[in-house]
């Protein structure tokens, strides 16, 4: 069985990929999970950054921490937030907390 040669990820290789990633961004596109851990790294303070893991589990925790909060000023789907007739049109209400 053959496998693909392995890409050594070097310094150079991940300021190249922060450049990208930081343009791509500017841009509007969607960054997968190793070019936002590229964005977000900070070369001078880390020899590199952290993994497409560690930024997934950063991104469950503040999901996790918005989807509490929401549960407790009662919103529990779109019709809580927006009124229902006419979405097209309608207007945001604000939640009685």
């Amino acid at each position: 069985m053959l496998y693909e040669p392995r890409v050594i990820k070097d310094r150079a290789y991940w300021l190249e990929l922060k450049k990208d990633a930081l343009l791509k961004h500017a841009s509007g596109k969607s960054l997968t999970l190793e070019e936002t851990a590229a964005a977000i790294w900070n070369p001078d303070a880390e020899p590199k950054p952290m993994t497409a893991m560690g930024v997934l589990k950063i991104e469950n925790k503040a999901l996790a921490k918005l989807k509490s909060k929401l549960k407790e000023i009662n919103i529990k789907n779109l019709d809580d937030v927006f009124e229902s007739r006419s979405r097209e049109y309608s207007k945001p209400v604000m939640p009685e907390i």
